[in-house]
């Protein structure tokens, strides 16, 4: 009875809200996502660079020299940007994770059940931590041949071994720290995981450049002080996001006890998180295929540079729309938790209206100032070339991709991740997989053509997301 009268005043005054008011709240949330994401795509980009300039090219050298110092840069580049699809797929079982425990964590704050968001966050941060552990001991064993299955040849086979070797020691960090960032932004705090994710970049630059070049006295150890660099970044974030919880400043609070099992929450958090998970299964495998057919395009491992620079680059674009539809995921969520479907509703088509218009602009800037972007990380001319026009092509989409982005997080706030993983699993298998495949077999085109096909699905995507959250079966979804 003691929680009644707070929940009801929540509720009267979620009724009376005006936009600007929602909008401040969304803003709120979503700022602190903003600058943390931003931050996480120039770290990423700043391993892109490091690697593509990891053997400077100096006026000393003959022209053999210089041929093969860009060789080697161009298989360091390719192996960063291969490596990052696994590391997104690795991010991807966190998100397995944290989808359940954001969705349930935003209901039961706007419930006021903190009981419930405590027992929530023991039991992510536990499966968390057991996954770590195992897909560390997959990866540091197999390295080689998860490189060799990504389609590398030559010289990039051998960094991507030694990049994993060296990165698989942080992974269990890695996954505790994304789902405690995913359990604290349920709870409305999307200030401490921009604070763990803004040191993680920070370490990671630092050590990463500090110890490819051998700076301020340290050994130049070139291809694996980046790897070192993300290894020490996500120890130092884990660290920071453990504490938070264990002090229970976030809103919520991590009890050792909360680490058992609990089989019911667990069975609640296993079922809105496993239909997540199994559609990041299938988009890590699609997108596994598609970037060992990259790579198989071109032996001299351009083509697998180019498309890892456009990724790279393209991410400055959706970086809002992605703060945006966090932000999004937990207003809607606690607004079901305040039982207020009108106020999740609003909430979510503001957030479009904001981080559609912002991924537009950042969508005509890539289309004006692509070969820009594309000539500051790349030296090589056909890189160059290459990442210009994927950029021009994925400029024309952004809009749509807002929608498949933040409809996509409202639809999981609201727990109706079924939904959304089918919606993604027609995308990815019947348009991005069996189009490229078909493109590649049997027209054999070149990788432009390729970012046609993926940014039409990005588009189609997005039109399916809306239609879905336009339905609004979401409202009646159980968590």
């Amino acid at each position: 009875m003691v929680l009644a009268e707070p929940a009801a005043e929540t509720l009267n005054k979620a009724a009376t809200e005006t936009t600007s008011q929602l909008l401040r709240a969304l803003i709120l949330l979503a700022a602190p996502v903003l600058i943390e994401q931003m931050l996480h795509a120039f770290s990423g980009l700043a391993d892109t660079y490091i690697a593509n300039h990891v053997t400077p090219i100096t006026p000393g050298m003959s022209g053999e020299q210089a041929a093969e110092a860009q060789r080697h840069m161009t298989a360091a580049g390719a192996a960063v940007g291969t490596i990052a699809y696994l590391l997104w797929f690795i991010g991807l079982i966190a998100g397995a994770v944290g989808t359940g425990s954001t969705a349930i964590i935003a209901r039961a704050s706007g419930a006021r059940h903190r009981g419930l968001a405590n027992s929530i966050c023991g039991q992510s941060i536990g499966l968390a931590g057991l996954a770590g552990l195992f897909m560390a001991g997959v990866v540091y064993v197999l390295a080689g041949p998860i490189a060799g299955m990504m389609g590398l040849h030559g010289e990039a086979v051998e960094l991507a071994r030694v990049f994993l070797r060296t990165i698989a020691f942080g992974l269990p960090f890695m996954l505790v720290l994304l789902v405690a960032n995913a359990c604290l932004r349920g709870a409305g705090d999307t200030i401490s995981p921009a604070l763990a994710m803004i040191a993680v970049d920070a370490v990671n630059i630092g050590v990463g450049v500090t110890l490819t070049f051998g700076w301020f006295g340290m050994p130049a150890l070139g291809f694996r002080g980046i790897a070192i660099g993300a290894l020490c970044g996500y120890i130092v974030g884990a660290l920071m996001q453990m504490t938070v919880l264990l002090i229970g400043r976030g809103g919520i609070r991590l009890h050792v006890h909360r680490l058992r099992p609990h089989w019911h929450n667990m069975r609640r958090l296993l079922r809105i998180g496993l239909p997540n998970g199994a559609e990041s299964a299938v988009m890590w495998g699609v997108n596994i295929i598609l970037i060992k057919i990259i790579n198989n395009m071109d032996p001299t491992a351009a083509a697998g540079a180019a498309h890892a620079i456009a990724v790279r680059v393209e991410a400055f674009s959706y970086l809002a729309g992605f703060a945006i539809a966090i932000a999004a995921t937990t207003m809607v969520g606690q607004s079901l938790g305040m039982k207020n479907p009108r106020r999740a509703e609003r909430a979510a088509y503001l957030a479009y209206a904001v981080g559609g218009s912002i991924m537009t602009f950042g969508g005509i800037m890539l289309v004006l100032f692509g070969h820009a972007f594309a000539s500051v990380m790349s030296t090589d001319p056909n890189v160059v070339a290459m990442t210009t026009q994927c950029l021009f092509y994925a400029g024309f989409v952004q809009a749509g991709f807002a929608a498949a982005i933040i409809f996509g997080g409202s639809l999981r706030g609201a727990g109706d991740t079924l939904s959304v993983m089918m919606i993604n699993m027609i995308s990815l298998v019947g348009i991005r997989l069996v189009g490229v495949l078909v493109l590649t077999q049997v027209f054999h085109v070149t990788l432009s053509t390729i970012w046609i096909l993926l940014c039409a699905d990005l588009l189609l995507r997005g039109v399916a997301m809306f239609v879905r959250f336009r339905h609004g079966g979401w409202k009646s979804v159980k968590v």
